[in-house]
């Protein structure tokens, strides 16, 4: 597979089965519940994998109900 394939074709992973449509995406009757909190820098640098580096000492997680959704 030629560069310009990939960014001719490229949508999802992996390129050759992705695990959803096309787009475009349609998505209705969302809901999210979003926590973001600061938290030891050291505890968060054993966790987050080289050579990935932290900005900032912060999580966030995501609740996300989609009842109806395509993609």
């Amino acid at each position: 597979m030629k560069i310009q394939e990939v960014i001719d074709t490229a949508f999802a992973m992996p390129l050759t089965s992705p695990s959803y449509p096309r787009p475009p995406y349609r998505f209705t009757n969302r809901e999210f519940f979003i926590i973001t909190y600061r938290t030891d820098p050291d505890a968060l640098r054993a966790v987050v994998p080289e050579p990935l580096e932290i900005d900032e000492p912060l999580v966030k997680y995501e609740f996300i109900r989609m009842p109806d959704s395509t993609g």
